[in-house]
């Protein structure tokens, strides 16, 4: 797998790029010498800097370039937006490196930030920002959402190297690109931190413009493979039908994915929209399921009966869809009993779909969540300072920081969701690389094993592996 698009970023930078800022984009994922490129692009016409992440360890990095500014260039400000940022504002904003943080949406306040730095102009009527001044922090009211996604300009993918980017592996060898064509999701999951930052509120561009920006992406760097990143794509289901059309009639000859269909918008889909999914090119869905246990999903308002699951996955069985089924482990009040029935639903899955293979994570309490709270009743001690949650990722903070899990449970969550992953051919066509994919087939019989018969006794499998991962 190669590194994803930095969207939130391309978000940010594409109204200033589009009235004519010079806007430059450094991704350290891709771009190893960073330091050298901020020497490059730092000048005394520089208005700002702009960093993003989410929580977990790319707070590290974002911090790297924080303070590497701040000691070497102190007269520019330092602005800081994403999830994290969002979640955590104040947290974050007493760090010495930051200067300022933009909440929620900042498509619009970032420009006008950049705009007021540049003219200096006051920061006090700018919606949707936070900011430092002489050790004071100033609490701007939060800006309304956009309500027509339709009138931001198009994303400057030019401000990026298009090739050192890979999404999907759906053609061998093809292009691929991560593509978003709504915001925010309707639900209210009580894990998600979706409530806190989108205010459970969905809008998505129009079909018609999600098409022709489509289009465009694909004709200029000759993609071959879309993922919508969307997180929840499939929730209209007459604009989905209506994009599935465009593609067809546009003839852009491309294989797509979405990790955004939820199981109740699944089971409300006739053959008609499911054909025209087919036929545009779908190859991948990824459906959240959480739990096999309705106790727990009532516990998560996941709003969703278990029993429908199977009928959804009958229903999509029929066709070619590589199905990507994502459970949770780890819950708050969560039972032996609970993950053993989620255990026999996803094998009951993959027994009645060819193409489905299902996913385990660990339940992480990110903060601004509703069920934050509730892990924090029963025992779990949030990092207080901003540096530590770069240690907080979904796949080590039970290690990492004090909860309700005892070791040897931890030790069985981790080895659920370890083999999880490799327990199903059909996740190989996120797998670029010739080794990893070697080095899956090998592993694969033991993962099974291990995954089908809830067999995880001494997981020094799993436990090797996550070292060789780190």
């Amino acid at each position: 797998m190669g590194a994803r698009l930095p969207i939130g970023v391309l978000s940010a930078a594409a109204i200033p790029y589009s009235k004519g800022a010079d806007v430059r984009i450094i991704d350290q994922r891709t771009d190893d010498d960073w330091v050298d490129w901020i020497e490059q692009y730092i000048d005394d016409k520089t208005v700002c800097v702009g960093i993003t992440c989410m929580t977990g360890s790319q707070i590290k990095y974002a911090l790297e370039v924080s303070k590497y500014v701040k000691d070497t260039y102190p007269h520019i400000p330092i602005i800081w937006g994403g999830v994290h940022a969002t979640l955590m504002s104040e947290q974050t904003l007493v760090n010495p490196y930051i200067d300022m943080i933009i909440r929620k949406e900042g498509d619009h306040t970032f420009y006008e930030v950049y705009d007021a730095l540049k003219n200096k102009k006051s920061l006090d009527g700018i919606r949707g920002l936070w900011y430092k001044r002489e050790g004071q922090i100033f609490k701007n009211p939060d800006r309304p959402f956009i309500k027509d996604l339709d009138e931001l300009p198009e994303l400057p993918y030019s401000l990026l190297e298009m090739e050192k980017y890979t999404t999907v592996n759906f053609e061998h060898g093809g292009k691929s690109v991560d593509f978003v064509s709504s915001r925010g999701c309707p639900s209210n999951c009580s894990f998600c931190y979706n409530q806190f930052f989108n205010d459970c509120r969905w809008r998505s561009f129009s079909a018609i413009e999600t098409v022709r920006r489509l289009k465009n992406v694909v004709k200029t760097y000759n993609i071959k493979s879309v993922f919508f990143q969307d997180d929840n794509f499939c929730v209209n289901i007459p604009r989905l039908k209506d994009i599935c059309k465009g593609i067809i009639r546009e003839k852009l000859n491309i294989k797509w994915g979405t990790l955004g269909l939820r199981v109740d918008t699944a089971k409300m889909m006739d053959k008609e929209v499911l054909d025209l999914m087919e036929k545009s090119g779908c190859m991948n869905v990824d459906i959240g399921v959480e739990s096999g246990s309705q106790t727990i999903l009532n516990m998560i308002d996941k709003n969703i009966k278990a029993k429908d699951v199977l009928g959804v996955n009958e229903k999509l069985s029929k066709y070619p869809f590589i199905i990507k089924y994502t459970f949770i482990v780890g819950f708050p009040g969560e039972t032996d009993d609970d993950i053993k029935k989620s255990i026999k639903l996803a094998n009951d899955l993959v027994k009645g779909n060819k193409n489905a293979y299902t996913l385990f994570l660990i339940y992480t309490p990110y903060p601004g969540t509703p069920l934050f709270e509730k892990a924090v009743d029963l025992g779990f001690v949030p990092p207080d300072k901003l540096e530590e949650w770069s240690k907080f990722n979904y796949d080590n903070w039970a290690t990492e920081f004090p909860s309700w899990h005892s070791k040897s449970h931890i030790r069985k969550l981790v080895s659920i969701s370890f083999t999880s992953f490799f327990a199903n051919k059909n996740v190989m066509y996120k797998l670029n690389n010739k080794w990893v994919r070697f080095l899956f087939r090998i592993y694969l019989p033991i993962a099974q094993f291990r995954f089908k018969h809830n067999f995880h006794f001494m997981p020094l499998d799993s436990m090797i592996g996550r070292r060789l991962i780190d």
